[in-house]
């Protein structure tokens, strides 16, 4: 089922996507620093919104790779605390009279 869902977004966002592409077919010139190019407005527009996905994916990215970190290190610190626990465990009670 969420096989379906994803095949049939993916089918309904190209079909908008190449519509949106048939009607935005004038040139427009993108001016930076070094010099300036003449573009469809829609692949300008496709290439901004892949450009964002691409930075934002990759600052997802890296925040994850933190939060694997901190969870590596505190994992293997709860296995150190849960070894002293049980080496706790086995030592016999001894009373000091």
């Amino acid at each position: 089922m969420r096989r379906i869902l994803t095949i049939s977004l993916f089918i309904t966002v190209f079909i908008i996507g190449a519509a949106f592409s048939a009607i935005n077919t004038l040139p427009v010139n993108i001016n930076y620093y070094l010099g300036s190019i003449s573009a469809p407005l829609s692949v300008v527009i496709v290439i901004s919104i892949v450009t964002g996905i691409l930075i934002g994916a990759a600052i997802i990215y890296s925040a994850s790779l933190r939060v694997r970190y901190e969870n590596r290190r505190l994992n293997k610190k709860l296995n150190i605390v849960e070894q002293e626990i049980d080496s706790l465990r086995i030592l016999p009670i001894k009373d000091s009279l």
